[in-house]
């Protein structure tokens, strides 16, 4: 379990992210949503991504100080 975690570290957050896109993509293929959820779910889901590699950036550089 160990393994597990320590090969997932940072990378947990882009694979919901992407989860997220695909779940999405399918219940929209399927006729389950509508293209405003898609967008909305699409979006989110990059921002979390994009506010994570942020938060990482800042941390490695707060670490080299």
């Amino acid at each position: 379990m160990e393994t597990i975690r320590l090969t997932l570290r940072g990378w947990k957050t882009y694979l919901v992210g992407c989860a997220a896109i695909l779940t999405v993509l399918a219940t929209y293929g399927g006729g389950g949503c509508e293209i405003g959820t898609v967008i909305q779910t699409i979006a989110t889901a990059l921002l979390s991504m994009t506010i994570r590699a942020g938060v990482q950036k800042a941390q490695d550089a707060s670490e080299e100080e």
